[in-house]
This record gives C-alpha cells, structure tokens and sequence, in this order.
C-alpha cells in the first residue's frame, strides 16, 4: 500500500492549501506506508523549500519529470567549494564575487557563470548559469549531481530580450542522457534515446502507468480543474482508492467572490464533480460544507460518494501569552487581496478609532496583484498610520496570543487556518456571518461577533456594514473583563481542534 498525493503547485503564490499539505505531511509522518507527495509540473528550487518549510520532508517529495531517470532524489548534496575547484579548471575564471544568493565567477571583468545557492544552507548550491557576451545560455540543474540541464536561445517581447528555454536535457546518474524535453511555440515534446516522442499528455500518461496503482494504494486529489494529470489517473488509475479534499468552496452565491461569482462554480474543482462516480470519498472541513456538497451533487444529477468531514488541519497546542495582551489591539492575518475585503477592515477601524482612540490593528499578509497600494492609500487618506501598520509576510504562529482581538471580513472561509490558529491562541473574534469556518470558530457573545452579511454589500453600498463592524470593534473593548472570558471561551472552543483529534481521523481514513 502506498499514497500518492497530488498536486504540489509550481507557479502559484502560497496560501492555506500549502500549509494544509503541510499538516497532513506531519499526520502521515509515522505512517508505516510510503507516501509521495507528487510534482507534476516541474519543481523550481524556491518550492521544494517551500514545502520543506511547511513540513513536506523532502524524501517524500516526487517529482514527475525526474521519476523517468533513475534519480529520484531531490535533496541538495553537491558543496559549493567543490564545483568552484572543478569550474576553476574548466573556465579558468580570474574573479569570484560572493553575493547572498549566487556567487559570481568573473573572467576579463565579465561574468561567465553565476552559482545559485540554497536558501536554507547556502554551503550547497541547486544550478549553475553560464554566460556567453552577457546573454544566459545554459543553466545546470544539481540535487545529488547533475538533474536536469536548461538551454536557452534570444527571444525578444514587448518588453525586449530575454532568455527562452528551446530545450531540456535530463540525464541518469551515470551522466548519460535519460530523455530531452523540447520546446517550440507553446508545445511540449519528450524524446528518449530509443526514438519515443510523446506529447505532455502523453507524458503524464505514462507516469501514471509506471505507478502501478493497485487496488491497496490511495490517490488523494488536491488539486484538479485543467490539470493533465487527471484524466489519466482516472484512466490507467482506476483500481486504486481516489480521495479528494475540497479546500475551498465549490459554489458561490453572487457577489460572494470577486473572482469567481459571477461562475457560480468553483473552476478547481470541475472534475470533481464531473466524475464524482470515480472518487470513492469526497473530504470537507465541515458539516454545513457536507450538506451543501451533497445537495449540489444532486441538483447536478451527479453520483454522490462517501463525503468525510475532517478539518483540513489542526492545533497542535494552546499558546498563551508570556505578558500582558496589547490593549486595544486587534490583528488579522491573510494573503492581501480582494476576497478577504481588508478595505472593510481598515474603513471600520478607522470608524472605531474615532470613537476610541486606542484601537490600533496590524495587518500581517503578503500582497498579491497590487492590492496593497490601494489598502495603503486607504490608509493614507484617513491619516491612520499611527494606529494602522502593515506587517508584510512573516511566520505568525507565536504572533496571535500578543493581540487581544482577531478580525475576519474575507467573503467565505472554508476553514479559516488564521481564525483557528488565532482561537488557539485565545484572541476573541469578529467576523462576518459567512460560510463555514467563521460559524464553527466565532460564538456570539461567548468569543466574539459575528457580523450580519448581505452579499449586496459587495457591489452595492457598504455603509451599514462598517458601521456594525465598527460599532462591534468598539463594543468588545469596552467591558475588560468580558473580554478575558472571550479568551478563555476561544482556548475551549480550540481545544475540539486540536491536531491529535484531527489526526486520529485522518489516520481512521487512509487505513
């Protein structure tokens, strides 16, 4: 028996499915089976080290492309100083200049090769960049020796010239070619040293031919919509157990996503849906998600097979402050962009603020397409920079249990990571009345607020929800000691949360 986790995402701005990949990486981490946490597009250095960080161990990582050679391995073992001492003989550079990603190698006063080191131990490298009259030619890939080598030719776009990747050698440990990845306009194809040539679906195909998936493995599908390995799975895959989680919701009311609203479905999980007959069980993170789930299957006219409510992860401890919670303060935390309305956050806070002049809130997240200069002009325009800040991106595990309150306006949650790891650390809550997690981690009165929502707030006047939002920052700073049993209800409410519950079920699942 094993298990076969797909999807590890290349190219995409990290968020709550990593760290949900996380968690379960540490549920599965005394599994007696073997279990492959697979890279279907190819993996660049800076996500193997993001799932590392989340806690994906390495050696459970597979990556599509390298599983055709006869190294697997995507663990770093190859020193700096050795390769400098074999590229002195080879290029006969004359200059070395050390800088915090690369260290460059010079020769007449021009860079000719570029080392790219590792961000977690930059004692190891991952590639090599080699130059000719200042244009990129060539980039080697290592892990344990050379993995995969990228050749490049001039291209030029709107923006001018640049490198573009014409085609991609692998090869086998003993240095001998395993096959050629080749690139022209926007198609893909694979040629092995026995004349094959395959197209990228056909590629994926034969991936999941070598699996050998069998009636005792597990498929369990992350992520789905458009993605090539899919079909395939559900085609020469078929024997095994296929799972899926649903990390967020799969319909939206109107106005209830920026993005996808105006769909009424979630593209991610098309498949899904579609081929509900071939999954043998569907996971949510709650029982409101469950029966929605089921109903829309059935609206569908679409088989509905076994749903498990199992949180997407948990807490795995209480954390409490070592000093006094900041008065006043409250926090959020989320990536910064439309769905999760920071703009309401900020416009009630300055609303409170006016009211109560030691309101202060920092804003922890990272921005995505630009919307953080339009938060900061916000800001600006209310002169609220004293008591607004912008924390950026940073580990918060041990940051919630400072602040006295967390505060939520993201149109939907699924689960709500933030609003769970803030609970766990006794923060009381505000937030809107929105599907599922904010219903599951804020109690009326017990922990916090739940705020009343119309869906026309999105596109329509607004006014009334700052205003309650606002009124309800002012109300649960007012009575000190009502919100200490906030707290205390939030560490109750956390503790049916807690990772070793939730592991036990996950575990219950995947015997």
């Amino acid at each position: 028996m094993a298990i076969y986790i797909f999807d590890l995402a290349v190219g995409y701005a990290p968020g709550g499915l990593e760290r949900a990949q996380g968690y379960r990486a540490s549920v599965l981490k005394d599994f007696s089976h073997p279990v492959k946490f697979i890279f279907t597009e190819l993996p660049r250095r800076k996500e193997i080290n993001l799932y590392k960080n989340v806690g994906v161990d390495i050696k459970q990582m597979l990556s599509m492309h390298q599983y055709f050679t006869d190294n697997h391995t995507l663990e770093l073992s190859v020193k700096i100083e050795d390769k400098l001492r074999e590229l002195e003989d080879i290029l006969h550079y004359t200059d070395i200049e050390y800088r915090d990603t690369e260290v460059r190698l010079l020769k007449n006063g021009f860079v000719i090769a570029a080392i790219l080191l590792d961000e977690n131990n930059k004692g190891y490298f991952y590639g090599i960049h080699y130059y000719s009259r200042a244009r990129l030619i060539r980039t080697e890939f290592y892990t344990n020796g050379i993995s995969f080598v990228n050749y490049y030719v001039t291209a030029k776009s709107d923006k001018g010239f640049y490198a573009k990747v014409s085609r991609r050698t692998f090869y086998a440990r003993d240095g001998s070619i395993a096959y050629d990845q080749v690139f022209k306009g926007e198609e893909e194809r694979y040629i092995f040293p026995d004349g094959r040539i395959c197209t990228k679906s056909q590629f994926v195909a034969e991936f999941v031919k070598k699996l050998n998936l069998s009636e005792k493995d597990i498929v369990f599908l992350d992520r789905g919509s458009q993605c090539e390995f899919v079909q395939p799975l559900f085609q020469y895959g078929k024997r095994a157990r296929f799972m899926t989680f649903f990390h967020s919701g799969h319909y939206y009311e109107k106005g209830e996503d920026p993005h996808w609203g105006h769909l009424y479905f979630n593209w991610a999980y098309l498949y899904w849906i579609k081929y509900s007959e071939k999954i043998d069980t569907m996971v949510v993170s709650t029982q409101e998600q469950k029966k929605e789930l089921i109903e829309k299957l059935q609206e569908y006219k679409r088989s509905v097979p076994n749903v498990e409510v199992i949180p997407v992860a948990g807490i795995d401890k209480l954390r409490y402050p070592e000093r006094e919670r900041k008065r006043y303060s409250l926090i959020t935390v989320s990536r910064i962009n439309r769905r999760k309305k920071i703009d309401w956050i900020i416009r009630s806070v300055v609303r409170a603020h006016q009211k109560n002049s030691n309101i202060s809130i920092d804003i922890y997240g990272g921005d995505e397409y630009g919307y953080l200069q339009d938060l900061q002009d916000i800001v600006s325009a209310n002169h609220a920079q004293s008591y607004i800040r912008f924390m950026g991106h940073m580990d918060v595990t041990e940051i919630y249990k400072n602040y006295e309150v967390y505060i939520s306006a993201s149109l939907w949650e699924t689960l709500g990571l933030s609003v769970m790891e803030a609970v766990g650390s006794g923060t009381a809550v505000i937030g809107l009345d929105v599907k599922y997690g904010n219903r599951l981690f804020i109690q009326p009165e017990r922990n916090g607020y739940l705020i009343d929502f119309d869906r026309s707030y999105v596109d329509g006047d607004d006014s009334k929800l700052i205003e309650d939002m606002a009124e309800r920052i002012v109300d649960i700073f007012e009575d000190e000691e009502r919100l200490k049993e906030f707290h205390k209800a939030s560490y109750e409410i956390a503790k049916d949360f807690s990772s070793e519950l939730i592991g036990e079920r996950w575990k219950k699942l995947l015997v």
